[in-house]
């Protein structure tokens, strides 16, 4: 079993857009941080509700019963959310460039391969600490189906990866280990000293003939 059948088998929904004999290269969802504002806005709301009810008098608990029933809304959103983020893919394949989204009503964009022409890539300050990264393909076509992408994890190994399948095929995705810095050597009056006496100046010395009524 290759590589792309068992991500499939993993992921099905994925299957019916794949088609026979097609290997994917990589595919990833989008980075976690389009989730973060509905885990902070659920359990704020959360954190804040429990607290208002163990302060509350009971007079006022039946209608912060009601309110935890409107706090499910909030945990719905949530889920609902993450259903999204779950379906949506980023794919490259041996043919084409790839972007499926949608939970209920799923879209699926398209680029062949040879079509890219450029890629751009951003990273901004908070995508270089978290790891995600803006991409941005460009064809030779008028209309495109895919163009930016953005909040896409581990962006700098998939940078390599895009600029090796699509413009440089025989280069290593790889990245090279930093060489050690290397700093000029310092030499004080010390060493100096201990390394012996120094070898004088070469000088030019000119040689006249001589002359014989001298």
């Amino acid at each position: 079993m290759t590589e792309t059948e068992t991500f499939l088998r993993r992921h099905r929904g994925l299957r019916k857009y794949v088609l026979s004999g097609e290997k994917i290269v990589f595919a990833t969802h989008r980075h976690w941080i389009l989730l973060w504002e509905p885990l902070l806005t659920t359990a704020g709301s959360f954190v804040a509700l429990v607290l208002a009810f163990f302060a509350a008098s009971s007079s006022m608990r039946d209608v912060l019963v009601w309110l935890f029933w409107a706090w499910t809304l909030v945990l719905g959103r949530l889920g609902w959310k993450y259903l999204v983020w779950r379906h949506e893919w980023l794919l490259m394949t041996n043919l084409r460039l790839m972007t499926v989204s949608g939970f209920v009503v799923q879209s699926v964009a398209t680029m062949p391969r040879d079509k890219v022409t450029d890629l751009g890539y951003k990273q901004d300050f908070l995508g270089q600490l978290l790891g995600y990264g803006t991409f941005h393909f460009e064809s030779a076509g008028q209309e495109q189906a895919l163009g930016t992408e953005r909040h896409i994890p581990s962006s700098d190994g998939l940078y390599r990866t895009l600029m090796t399948n699509l413009f440089h095929p025989e280069a290593d995705p790889t990245p090279e280990p930093m060489p050690p810095s290397i700093l000029p050597a310092r030499q004080d009056k010390r060493d100096q000293d201990d390394a012996g006496p120094s070898t004088p100046r070469t000088q030019q010395i000119q040689i006249r003939p001589v002359d014989p009524n001298d």
